[in-house]
């Protein structure tokens, strides 16, 4: 059986809903543009299924420490 990404695993890498939601749609629109670039896949930045979305692949790349942010000072 498939493990299912939980919102609570998410929120452990990047602990503000609203950092998380801007990270994820941030890296969706990156790799769709390499998609698009490439006339195919996107370079992966972790193993996937074929069957995953690419809302999964991208929150596979946030758990494993590939996609993330950084604090801006003001």
């Amino acid at each position: 059986m498939k493990k299912e990404i939980t919102y609570d695993e998410l929120l452990a890498k990047i602990p503000n809903k609203y950092i998380l939601t801007i990270v994820a749609g941030e890296r969706a629109r990156e790799r769709a543009k390499e998609r698009m670039e490439r006339n195919g896949e996107p370079l992966p930045l972790t193993k996937y299924d074929k069957k995953d979305t690419e809302m999964k692949k991208v929150f596979k790349e946030i758990l494993a420490g590939k996609v993330g942010y950084e604090k801006e000072e003001e």
